[in-house]
């Protein structure tokens, strides 16, 4: 099988490869590309680190704060109680 080409077909079919090799990726390139998505994993890492502390210290933060209102409400039933407990204790008193 042999192929007859003219000069104007394969100056077309180069002209068509010659347009297309700007659109391929060099070595360089995919290195390139490989660097910046190690820099943005390294960054997105590192983000990540500082969201996983603030969560932390937010966490202690609401246990310390439920831990203090807890304390705060028994104290102040038990008060109530209390005054509960002596007013009765003083009525009983005063109708005897």
């Amino acid at each position: 099988m042999t192929v007859d080409l003219t000069a104007i077909e394969i100056e077309r079919r180069l002209t068509a490869i010659e347009s297309q090799l700007p659109t391929f990726a060099t070595k360089a390139d995919i290195q390139s590309i490989r660097a910046d998505i190690q820099a943005v994993r390294a960054e997105w890492k590192s983000d990540l680190g500082t969201v996983t502390a603030e969560l932390h210290a937010a966490r202690a933060e609401w246990k310390s704060d439920l831990h203090s209102l807890t304390r705060w409400m028994v104290i102040a039933v038990l008060g109530s109680v209390t005054a509960a407990a002596a007013v009765t204790g003083l009525i009983v008193r005063f109708f005897s």
